[in-house]
């Protein structure tokens, strides 16, 4: 133990002693740093269509202005292993034909003089040119179904002639042009084209489809159902985010031209895969009961669902997406002594169903949206019923009539209701309405200021920015054909109104029947 101590000291003398020795051996210069900026985090861009376009800042200590002795390095890389150098220029100019997904690129400048080399980085997002922006569905001059999209990248593009194009048939009565956005795997989102002679999914790259890409073929059910009538009408849930998220990444229902409504738990199915409809109640599980075309859920989550049975009147229930091929029956008992305001049971007061519409509108302590229903009695008169799909069980929020001053609220071609505020925007031909429902304060308001041309559209926007409370407005004429507009819905209790926003009208559209936003492949 001693011999041990006694060479830990000797070695620390020694260390000391060198050390000591080589102070002011060393001469210290100042070199150039350089320091590079001007790159963003992230760039979202189209394949085929857009070039980007990069110049960065570069600012070096001691460079005198000399880029001569700078060399520069443009890398692309990407989860499939791409590793490839696509620029030696100190500024990126590079047309874009890359595979729609996420790239990394990596810009590195050499100094020559001292051998060091400053790096930077950006994510790349690669879409396709059809990845981002609005999807159109509506009618050609020949009343034919079309489908078209205004892709929104660094510029706005409008493409055309999408379903024609696509190697389907010709298609009538169009009723949504809709991505299923990112779920539990992007692997089992699609893209459909929903019409009421028929529905396909298309490529989501190409855009093109045969008939091969119909519903029948994703079901595997041991009910006999008509297969000329097995294809979808609605499809649920909607994108509900600009990012192209949805409420329920995992679940996805679908409603059938021929009323069935058919439930999906993606993940258990490994796939988007359906087994037998669910329009049936516990008590007559042998009986499918024909839905209207409405699927009716919270838009923020979709943790049950409510359809409309056309045969007996009633809303029916049903929380779960896997496991049960049954629907529930509502009571419309008293709940603490308390009336209900309005039925689920219609049949016995003589009501049925005109409109159903999924909001964001979170009153009454609905947090993830209410859902609204416009009713129709014997007697022409209209109803609103307010209520919140949850998963225990469903909940009333409230019922409206509507007055008498609702001009043509009964004749109406489309109606939309605001998220943010109690009003329902209707249209009848060229005339567009607003009525304010709001309980003994009831208004109605009618907007010349928006022209004369036919009226083909009303959508509030659930999907890319709802806190704007944006109505998306579209109309007709032979002369600039299919027009669509935006407008900002103001927040002014006492008052509706209408204010256009700049630089969101586009014309030379077909006649536009419905919109839905995408935002991924």
């Amino acid at each position: 133990m001693k011999i041990y101590n006694y060479t830990l000291v000797c070695l620390s003398l020694i260390i000391i002693s060198s050390c000591s020795k080589d102070l002011g051996n060393y001469e210290y210069k100042d070199i150039n740093e350089l320091s590079i900026s001007g790159l963003k985090t992230e760039y979202s861009i189209r394949t085929i269509i857009d070039t980007l376009r990069i110049s960065p800042i570069l600012k070096g200590t001691m460079d005198e202005g000399d880029t001569s002795r700078y060399a520069y390095l443009w890398i692309l890389q990407n989860s499939n292993k791409l590793n490839d150098s696509i620029s030696t220029s100190r500024n990126l100019v590079f047309p874009v034909f890359l595979e729609p997904i996420e790239h990394t690129l990596y810009y590195r400048v050499l100094d020559k003089k001292t051998g060091i080399v400053s790096r930077a980085s950006s994510k790349l997002i690669v879409g396709t040119p059809y990845s981002k922006g609005i999807l159109i569905i509506g009618e050609d001059e020949q009343g034919y179904a079309e489908a078209e999209m205004l892709s929104m990248g660094i510029d706005t593009l409008h493409f055309t002639h999408l379903l024609s194009e696509s190697g389907l048939p010709r298609l009538r009565e169009p009723l949504s042009f809709m991505h299923t956005g990112i779920g539990s795997s992007n692997a089992y989102a699609k893209l459909w084209v929903l019409t009421g002679t028929g529905s396909y999914y298309l490529n989501r790259t190409s855009l093109k489809a045969t008939t091969d890409n119909n519903f029948k073929r994703l079901a595997y059910t041991s009910e006999a159902i008509n297969p000329e009538t097995m294809y979808p009408v609605a499809v649920g849930p909607q994108i509900n985010a600009a990012a192209g998220g949805t409420s329920s990444g995992n679940y996805r229902v679908t409603i059938t031209k021929g009323g069935d409504v058919f439930v999906n738990y993606l993940i258990l199915t490994g796939g988007d895969f359906y087994n037998n409809p669910i329009n049936k109640t516990t008590d007559a599980p042998q009986v499918r009961l024909p839905a209207a075309p409405y699927l009716l859920y919270s838009l923020n989550n979709m943790n049950a669902l409510m359809w409309y049975d056309t045969q007996n009147q009633r809303f029916l229930y049903h929380t779960a997406f896997y496991g049960t091929s049954t629907s529930s029956v509502l009571s419309d008992a008293p709940v603490g002594g308390v009336t209900p305001e309005f039925p689920w049971n219609n049949a016995s007061i003589g009501r049925h169903l005109v409109y159903a519409e999924n909001t964001r509108n979170n009153s009454d302590g609905s947090t993830n949206g209410n859902s609204f229903a416009i009713m129709k009695d014997a007697s022409n008169a209209y109803y609103v019923y307010k209520f919140y799909v949850n998963t225990v069980t469903p909940a009333r929020r409230a019922l409206y009539t509507i007055k008498p001053i609702a001009v043509d609220f009964d004749k109406a071609d489309f109606y939309a209701f605001s998220s943010t505020r109690s009003v329902i925007f209707y249209s009848k031909g060229s005339k567009l309405y607003a009525y304010d429902y709001t309980r003994d304060f009831e208004k109605i308001y009618e907007f010349p200021e928006i022209g004369t041309d036919q009226i083909t559209m009303l959508k509030f926007d659930t999907q890319i920015d709802p806190t704007t409370n944006s109505l998306y407005l579209a109309t007709y004429n032979g002369n600039t054909k299919g027009t669509l507009r935006r407008f900002i819905v103001g927040m002014d209790p006492n008052v509706v109104t209408l204010t256009p926003v700049k630089k969101a009208e586009w014309s030379n559209l077909v006649k536009v029947k419905n919109i839905n936003w995408r935002a991924v492949n």
